[in-house]
């Protein structure tokens, strides 16, 4: 059944007050997952339709994401995505809840970034423990960010905590130049400290940082425990910076 493109607004029946969904984008060639997000409306047809589009434009290969490089990969064999909704009707904040969790069961996506709220992930119920057992540290002089990423996406990166965290991140570039440390942190705790060399601006207008491990007095806050303002909920975004 052929299903167009704005007609998933009916279909879905949402009242105004609980209009978000989540939902997966399956490869039909492997039955694989390999994106999972959240919205209202069509946005679950949005993926393919703007590949589609570029493809129609020629423009095809300016579109540099996985994700829409799947999708040019699935229809140029003469498939269609799979878009499966797993909940619906939900609260904008119960869909970033929900997103997380399948992002946490779905390994080798193409999500550019984890799902919310990443230091409330999936651990083991040992790790969790422990985690929960650590000294917070005592804020430093220096200025410095926070990048909050998960095992998964290291283990996706080739197990490189630096790959996991340099890139790519919605931020203003301007403003993250102004801090030259990057505290990389796993559920909630300091797995390695880095000093930037230089932040660069990518091409899907994100940025990211150069740098190597930092091996002065700041380093020194590796294996500690972020702060709970920093952990509090509602600071869903993975990208934060030092408070004084």
């Amino acid at each position: 059944m052929d299903i167009s493109f704005n007609s998933i607004k009916d279909i879905l029946n949402i009242d105004v007050d609980r209009k978000y969904y989540v939902y997966r984008l399956v490869d039909p060639r492997t039955f694989q997952t390999f994106y999972v997000g959240k919205g209202c409306g069509n946005r679950v047809f949005q993926h393919a339709y703007n590949v589609e589009k570029l493809i129609k434009s020629g423009r095809c290969d300016d579109e540099e994401s996985l994700k829409s490089r799947q999708i040019l990969d699935i229809i140029n064999a003469g498939k269609k995505v799979i878009s499966i909704i797993h909940r619906r009707g939900l609260t904008k904040e119960e869909a970033f809840e929900v997103e997380a969790a399948l992002i946490d069961a779905y390994p080798w996506l193409t999500n550019i970034q984890r799902g919310h709220n990443p230091e409330r992930g999936a651990i083991t119920v040992e790790d969790l423990y422990m985690s929960y057992n650590i000294q917070e540290y005592t804020e430093p002089s220096e200025k410095y960010i926070i990048i909050k990423t998960t095992i998964q996406t290291i283990n996706e990166r080739g197990g490189s905590i630096y790959e996991a965290t340099r890139q790519s991140w919605d931020a203003n570039l301007e403003k993250a130049e102004d801090y030259k440390y990057v505290l990389a942190v796993v559920s909630g705790i300091v797995k390695e400290v880095f000093i930037v060399n230089r932040w660069v601006s990518l091409p899907n207008g994100r940025i990211a940082f150069e740098g190597e491990i930092a091996n002065d007095e700041i380093a020194k806050l590796k294996g500690f425990r972020i702060p709970n303002k920093y952990r509090k909920r509602g600071l869903a975004n993975p990208f934060l910076y030092s408070k004084p």
